[in-house]
């Protein structure tokens, strides 16, 4: 049976987007696709539109992830050496502070039960950690701090480190305001191009149907059609109770279905994050742009769920 490729990315949804509104409007009147764009009440114009929108969005999108990663590298570049040195002055004073490590509280540090470091894993937390570190050393008359024979061995200004530290923050939070920007602007196209995807998925399914005996005619909109044998990709999973389960690579145009006995959520991507789809028993999602990578998420505190998937192979 033919079926239709339909593009992973959004520009080759675009791209087929234009291709076919090209042939429907260089084609004369009876135009191929007009009664199935009357029945579904779609408009062309309308989403030409759209897909200038998104593409609008989709290019500030980039714009923001660069960005970022310029913001990223800065703070990175700014901070790695900072931090570099104060894992070398913790480890000095913790040597000089044998026997009783917890001495280390002192200067913002934190140590397990087992007398070992625990360095924050983030960022925020790394750069508070070395303020507080470098003001207690400061706290100190000089050249009296326990901490000065190693800044003048290892020639380690912490002026420095704090002037560095400082703009590292400023760099931190001036990417996190472009990583939402950027995170803004995909869920915007994103939002944008979906109903264009979901026109151009029944619009390609009307071509096939109709060009039943030479559905390869659909490539004269854009199209591409693939009648080879295709293997079943179609999968059922488990979600236990009060976890969640990430699926990937789910295959664009197919249903997602909630096979067991309680609800759960889905949502767009790795993270449990944002507004979820909420699935009852039964309800299917169709598998647009933004979905591929999902999350299901079980509340229930008791009983597992199901689901039924199709994937990409």
């Amino acid at each position: 049976m033919a079926r239709i490729r339909f593009p992973g990315t959004f520009a080759g949804i675009v791209k087929l987007f234009t291709d076919a509104d090209a042939k429907h409007t260089a084609q004369p009147a009876p135009k191929t696709l007009q009664p199935y764009l009357d029945e579904q009440g779609i408009v062309m114009a309308t989403d030409a539109a759209a897909v200038t929108d998104a593409a609008a969005a989709s290019i500030d999108f980039g714009k923001a992830e660069k960005k970022a990663e310029e913001l990223s590298e800065k703070r990175d570049n700014l901070f790695t050496p900072v931090f570099r040195d104060h894992e070398g002055c913790v480890q000095f004073l913790k040597k000089l502070f044998r026997g009783n490590p917890q001495k280390l509280g002192d200067w913002g540090v934190t140590v397990d039960v087992r007398g070992r470091v625990v360095y924050p894993p983030d960022f925020a937390g790394r750069q508070a950690a070395v303020l507080v570190f470098i003001a207690k050393h400061n706290s100190f008359a000089p050249p009296t701090s326990p901490l000065q024979p190693y800044l003048e061995e290892n020639i380690i200004s912490l002026v420095t480190n704090k002037t560095d530290a400082d703009n590292a923050l400023i760099a931190h939070n001036d990417f996190l305001a472009q990583d939402a920007l950027r995170e803004l602007k995909r869920e915007l196209r994103d939002i944008t191009i979906a109903p264009i995807e979901a026109h151009l998925r029944g619009e390609g399914q009307y071509l096939v149907g109709l060009f039943a005996n030479t559905p390869k005619k659909a490539g004269e909109w854009g199209f591409e059609v693939d009648d080879s044998p295709q293997a079943d990709r179609t999968r059922d999973g488990v979600v236990n109770f009060a976890s969640s389960k990430t699926l990937q690579q789910l295959a664009l145009g197919s249903v997602l279905t909630v096979t067991g006995p309680v609800p759960m959520n889905l949502f767009s991507g790795k993270a449990i994050k944002g507004v979820p789809v909420v699935m009852n028993p039964g309800d299917k999602f169709i598998i647009v742009r933004g979905f591929g990578t999902s999350t299901l998420q079980n509340e229930d505190p008791a009983k597992d769920s199901s689901y039924e998937a199709t994937f990409n192979v």
